[in-house]
């Protein structure tokens, strides 16, 4: 529970350290920020699939990725922050791209487009994660 709380107050600091545009290219802190429904580590989990080639090659570690939410909520513009190699990578692009936010980042009381800072993707080797060819865990 206590990891969990951990997780969500990065998450959200995180969060406050992100800005939106606004109409005159200026940078502004946003009044709420995109919510996930559900739990958005969580949803990385189920989605994800750990490259054959790194499971082959024992890699693990930890990519960063960062993106725009639009003012629909949709992702775009994704970029790696801190890469660990080209296959986890290039998984670590495909889940976030599949992320969409249910409520919107508002300002003045509209919906705003706003760069989400940064992204964890936590690739982790296990005894079963190449019998189950997965094998990522988003720690708590």
């Amino acid at each position: 529970m206590i990891k969990k709380l951990n997780y969500t107050l990065i998450l959200f600091f995180l969060g406050i350290m992100t800005y939106a545009q606004s109409r005159k290219n200026s940078v502004i802190v946003v009044e709420s920020m995109p919510i996930f429904k559900g739990e958005l580590m969580q949803f990385i989990n189920e989605n994800i699939e750990y490259p054959q080639s790194a499971i082959k090659d024992s890699i693990s570690g930890r990519v960063f990725v960062s993106f725009w939410v639009d003012k629909s909520g949709n992702t775009l513009d994704h970029k790696i922050v801190k890469s660990i190699r080209e296959d986890l990578d290039q998984e670590a692009l495909r889940i976030t791209k599949l992320i969409r936010f249910d409520k919107l980042t508002m300002q003045g009381g509209k919906p705003v487009k706003i760069k989400y800072t940064t992204v964890p993707v936590e690739f982790i080797l296990n005894s079963t994660s190449a019998k189950e060819k997965k094998g990522i865990h988003i720690t708590d």
